[in-house]
């Protein structure tokens, strides 16, 4: 007897290719493409997008919106603005102002960096 069957114990017995169960693995896969992220992208002409973009946050998707169509009516502009904000706060995501054209609006556990990369100057 080696060193080795001490430590572990004598040899152990084969196990044959009869005794394996085979596994199904689509519907594993299954799971795997239902969590999927995407990034959406939405021309905001009014109100009537509001609900798509909580749909598409609500799933779990980043929402890019742009709202040049918009930006010269302030009062549609501050109530879209303010219920994305809520939207982001019920979610648990995070909303910010890319530029003066576009708002992006993340789901739970997203959040947006608002620090600029900068490259190293020598």
């Amino acid at each position: 007897m080696g060193l080795i069957d001490k430590i572990f114990g004598g040899k152990q017995e084969a196990v044959s290719v009869e005794e394996y169960e085979e596994l199904d693995l689509s519907e594993y896969e299954a799971e795997l493409t239902e969590g999927e992220t995407y990034i959406r992208v939405v021309e905001v002409t009014g109100l009537n997008e509001v609900p798509e973009i909580r749909r598409q946050v609500y799933d779990g998707n980043i929402v890019i919106a742009e709202i040049t169509f918009i930006k010269h009516d302030k009062l549609t502009l501050d109530r879209i603005i303010k219920d994305l904000r809520q939207l982001a706060e019920d979610v648990g995501g995070d909303i910010v102002g890319l530029g003066e054209d576009y708002i992006i609006v993340t789901p739970l556990g997203i959040k947006i960096d608002r620090n600029k990369i900068r490259g190293i100057r020598s």
